[in-house]
């Protein structure tokens, strides 16, 4: 008998996950954020903390963004991930562009 590999894919379905993305999908940038950042304390990992960043920005909360994208770079850099890094801060350069703006 050969190794059994199983194809599926599993889903979370975490309810606090599914209403950050119906809310974001909604056009509720702010609400959004809001979920998004308990998510982003509970998770506590970078990737979160970026979306949190990006969903901030669309909400019009651009210091809270920086912020926000700030702990994603953190994170980003302590996991030795360079290149999500350098993104991240490229991210941030252009929040604190449009802020000064």
């Amino acid at each position: 008998m050969g190794a059994r590999h199983d194809t599926t894919v599993f889903v979370e379905f975490d309810p606090l996950r599914r209403r950050c993305i119906r809310l974001a999908k909604a056009g509720q940038y702010r609400k959004a954020a809001i979920a998004l950042a308990e998510l982003a304390h509970r998770e506590q990992d970078a990737a979160t903390w970026v979306r949190l960043g990006v969903m901030l920005q669309r909400a019009g909360r651009a210091p809270a963004a920086i912020d926000a994208l700030k702990q994603g770079l953190w994170l980003l850099r302590m996991g030795r991930n360079a290149r999500k890094a350098a993104v991240v801060a490229g991210l941030i350069e252009r929040a604190q562009h449009a802020c000064a703006a």
